[in-house]
């Protein structure tokens, strides 16, 4: 008697999260079987460092969630593991699962990828073989897709994905403080390749699912970019992403946050900036009353014309020179 496989039920919450992580690492190919001389193989693939610590447990998340199919291998150079697709079916039935979540341009790569498949059994005299795991894709296309109450929860899952493969949380060097330690911001940052000059749409997902917060800037090469999110914005991403978000890197952001709030502050006091100042005004600022000197700022000025190559100005009172 064959054994039954056990059943699973696909979370549609786990699914957002697989294509979220799909869209930042992810691909659909076709290339040559060396097995089969002439024939394309169909192949989605989702690569990932495991950092010498062994199979990287987002593979094995997203694995779960397209319901055990694929498989890992892996490591390779660098320490870099993969899930892949087990021939055709298993492929065509990862990209159906993953659909409604995936951008448009995973869409795109997936949609020619297949077309180019298919084509070859048109122009050729090249016949299918049978189907491997065919019993099992098709067991689970038929189970029930839990789905949560919302549609929020499905993006909020998928941001979580695409952060879990191309997101990070750690600490950039700020400028120079004017005595003590060198003062270190917070960040959270996701880095993707487009079109030159062109954001990346995923980028601009991640920004418009975490409700506007961060700013998209050039990374380097025009086809570049990166969504970044600093100070206080950092804990509000992570307390929207924390329930989908991977261990690893709940636990980074964690620590860097611990790390921020670690370094000591350099301030004045009530009446009197860190530079010895009196206040000129205070403003409410970022949701509290802050004291604003009017030195500090033209001594800014003057450090930011100075690196620009701009002579200074020429102060006819000397009353109003300042240090």
């Amino acid at each position: 008697m064959p054994t039954t496989l056990p059943a699973v039920v696909l979370d549609r919450t786990e699914l957002a999260w697989a294509a979220g992580f799909f869209d930042g690492e992810g691909s659909t190919i076709v290339h040559a079987d060396k097995s089969r001389p002439g024939y394309l193989r169909l192949e989605v693939r989702v690569p990932q460092s495991g950092q010498g610590a062994g199979v990287p447990t987002v593979l094995v998340r997203f694995q779960t969630a397209v319901g055990g199919l694929g498989m890992i291998v892996g490591p390779e150079k660098d320490h870099i593991y993969k899930w892949a697709s087990r021939g055709r079916l298993e492929s065509i039935a990862v990209v159906a699962f993953l659909w409604s979540h995936i951008g448009p341009v995973k869409r795109r790569q997936a949609n020619e990828a297949i077309k180019a498949f298919l084509a070859q059994y048109e122009a050729s005299a090249i016949s299918p073989r049978a189907a491997h795991h065919e019993r099992r894709v098709f067991e689970l296309l038929g189970f029930l897709v839990e789905s949560p109450a919302d549609s929020r929860q499905l993006d909020l899952a998928w941001a979580a994905g695409f952060m879990d493969g191309e997101g990070s949380f750690g600490m950039a060097r700020a400028n120079n403080r004017v005595r003590g330690p060198n003062w270190y911001r917070i960040r959270a940052s996701a880095t993707q390749h487009g079109a030159p000059g062109v954001v990346p749409e995923v980028l601009l997902r991640v920004q418009r699912v975490l409700g506007g917060l961060g700013r998209i800037e050039r990374h380097g090469d025009i086809d570049d970019f990166k969504w970044v999110a600093e100070g206080a914005r950092v804990e509000m991403v992570l307390r929207m992403l924390e329930p989908s978000l991977g261990a690893l890197k709940v636990a980074q952001a964690r620590k860097a946050l611990e790390m921020f709030r670690a370094q000591p502050r350099l301030k004045g006091n009530a009446t009197h900036c860190v530079r010895g100042h009196e206040y000129s005004y205070t403003s409410m600022r970022g949701g509290r009353l802050r004291g604003i000197c009017r030195p500090c700022a033209r001594i800014l000025e003057h450090r930011r014309r100075a690196k620009q190559g701009i002579a200074p100005r020429w102060f006819k009172d000397p009353a109003r020179r300042y240090t």
